[in-house]
């Protein structure tokens, strides 16, 4: 084997997809909820909106983002923060 393919070998490959691990360790991580009731046409705000475990709802560096957005729907306190239920 030549020494640029070794190199190349020992670089491997790139993937964007969890691994089964990372999986796993997703209740470790942090995940935007909802800390107050919401009726539909309620904004986000950083009184109702909380980064906590488990990471089952939209990453905390989404935080930003979804500041001032309104919910489309209903939801209760402790519901996971998720793309579907904003406007």
């Amino acid at each position: 084997m030549l020494k640029s393919e070794c190199a190349l070998q020992a670089l491997g490959q790139v993937s964007y997809d969890l691994t089964e691990t990372e999986k796993t360790s997703n209740v470790l991580m942090r995940a935007l909820y909802l800390v107050q009731n919401l009726k539909a046409g309620d904004g986000l705000s950083k009184d109702n909106v909380r980064a906590i475990r488990p990471g089952l709802g939209l990453p905390p560096k989404y935080l930003d983002v979804v500041l001032g957005k309104r919910v489309k729907l209903d939801v209760k306190r402790g519901s996971a923060l998720v793309w579907s239920i904003l406007e």
